[in-house]
Parts: C-alpha cells; structure tokens; sequence
C-alpha cells in the first residue's frame, strides 16, 4: 500500500510562453470573507504552475471544508456520492476519489459502506486533512493536468487492475484542471466503469462547456452516459453538472 506521502513523477511548471485565461472578475466574490485579503483568488482561474497552485491550497487546506460549508453551503459531495450509489457498485469495489480535496467525498462514501476508497490529490496540504478521516485506503499525489498513467500505475499495480469507478468533485469548472483535460480522468478506470465528475455552473456557463463537452468527449472516444444538475453552494445559488462518463 502506497504512503499517504508518496508521490507520483513530478510534471515540472508549464511554459512560460502558454497563455493563461483571464481571471474571472467575479471571482473573488466567491471566496469566504477572510480569505480575500490572505491569498490570490486569481491564482486557480489563470491556468499556473503547478507550485504556484499548490502553495494557493496549502495557505486554504485547514479552512477549507469551514469556509466552503459553513459559508457557502457545499453540498456538490453529498448529490455526487448520492449519484455514485445509484450504479450498483459493490461495497468493496475499488474507488478513486480524484481531486479528494480534503476527502468531504471520500467521507460520504465511507458512510455509505463502501471500503476500498483511495484518494488523490495535487496538494499534500489538503491530503493531510483527508488522512486525518482514516476513511481511505491510500492517498496519493495526482495532478490531473498531466497524464494519469503513470502517476496511478504504483497503486493500481497493488490490486491488478484499474479502478471499478472514479469519482471527482469540485475540481472542473474553470480550470486547471481544464475541460481539454477531461478524458485523461478515462486512464484511471477500468473499460465501461463509471466515472463521475462535477463541473461548477457558473464555470460551465463561462467557459464554454456546454459547446465544448461532446467535441472534448467524441474526440477521445469517451461516451456521456448521463448529465444531471446538483446542488454547488447553496448558499450562492450556484448549481453544479454532474457528468457519467464510460470508456469502453
């Protein structure tokens, strides 16, 4: 079993040369209060090197299920693992929570019986909190803008085979991880599993995701089984997509 602190092969910054997509100008609005003055919201909309994201959730981890909770009324986890128990999965099907955060998903998924749940995340900040719930099997450094193979190979290596179903919450919407990076989710599951991932509203609406999924998709040859609207942040009225995707 993989150390909570081990981690895949590092990926390295992106070009200086790449274009980074202009900060939303509401975004700041949708941090909590006291965050926004403490660190950069433009940080996690402006497509940055993966150690620049990185130290923008270690100043957020140990506020970070508070603020977005507390605050915002979160509950983007609770109707994704509600969906994930609609599948008919087994309880000791092997299950990815990719992008774990703080593990607010990997917890309801242990609630709901399910007992080989590994967590992977770009933040050893945040995969600190998720340990201290004891609820997954292993925890794991993913970034998601680069390719999952061989970041998952030691782990999967352990059981034979690619995960039963992947679950993703609160990770896509504005990127990055962006929409073009979608499929690479695919790598981390086994042919025809389920793979759940959530897409942010008001990210859906104002980067293109309604014209851009099924292109995205049909080009890696990834089939949208099933597409529902959740509850985000209550609080804010933000909705969330809910995206089945499988991969033959």
């Amino acid at each position: 079993m993989m150390d909570e602190d081990e981690t895949g092969p590092e990926t390295g910054p992106k070009s200086e040369t790449e274009t980074r997509p202009e900060t939303p100008p509401e975004a700041k609005e949708w941090l909590p209060p006291k965050m926004r003055g403490e660190v950069d919201i433009a940080i996690p909309y402006s497509n940055p090197p993966t150690d620049e994201l990185m130290a923008f959730y270690a100043t957020w981890a140990e506020n970070y299920d508070a603020d977005l909770i507390d605050a915002y009324g979160y509950m983007a986890p609770t109707d994704a693992v509600a969906g994930m128990m609609t599948l008919g999965l087994a309880q000791d099907a092997h299950i990815l929570d990719a992008g774990c955060g703080t593990g607010q998903a990997g917890a309801l998924l242990a609630a709901a019986g399910f007992t080989n749940v590994d967590g992977a995340d770009l933040s050893p900040e945040m995969r600190a909190v998720a340990a201290r719930l004891g609820v997954y099997n292993t925890l794991y450094h993913l970034d998601m803008t680069a390719d999952y193979t061989p970041q998952i190979a030691p782990r999967i290596a352990e059981f034979g085979g690619a995960y039963d179903a992947v679950i993703c919450v609160g990770v896509f919407g504005y990127g990055p991880p962006h929409i073009e990076d979608l499929p690479r989710i695919m790598d981390a599951a086994r042919p025809g599993a389920p793979v759940l991932v959530t897409v942010n509203g008001k990210g859906w609406e104002k980067m293109g995701w309604e014209d851009a999924l099924m292109p995205v998709l049909d080009t890696a040859g990834v089939t949208l089984a099933a597409r529902t609207r959740i509850r985000h942040m209550v609080a804010e009225g933000v909705h969330a997509e809910l995206l089945e995707l499988r991969k033959e």
